[in-house]
């Protein structure tokens, strides 16, 4: 079995949300922020939980990887910045 990487306070804030608002598992909601986990350092910033909570299971709806969602990110920010020089 794999290691699973601890949550730390906001991410746990984040699975909490998911189960409230969305009526996640533990484990389901857990899943979801680790599969997101990345994305929440390209975007940056801590806004609400609840709003993290929204971002991911409309991802997870939508059937977006973690690494699909970053590759997105990553490649808007190169057009924006070839568009910039």
């Amino acid at each position: 079995m794999a290691t699973r990487k601890r949550l730390n306070s906001y991410e746990k804030a984040i699975v909490d949300q998911l189960q409230q608002l969305y009526g996640y598992t533990p484990a389901a909601a857990r899943d979801i922020v680790e599969e997101y986990r990345a994305v929440l350092g390209l975007i940056g910033g801590y806004p609400m939980a609840a709003d993290y909570a929204e971002y991911f299971h409309k991802a997870n709806l939508e059937g977006r990887s973690g690494k699909e969602w970053m590759n997105a990110i990553i490649k808007r920010r190169e057009e924006a910045a070839a568009i910039a020089q």
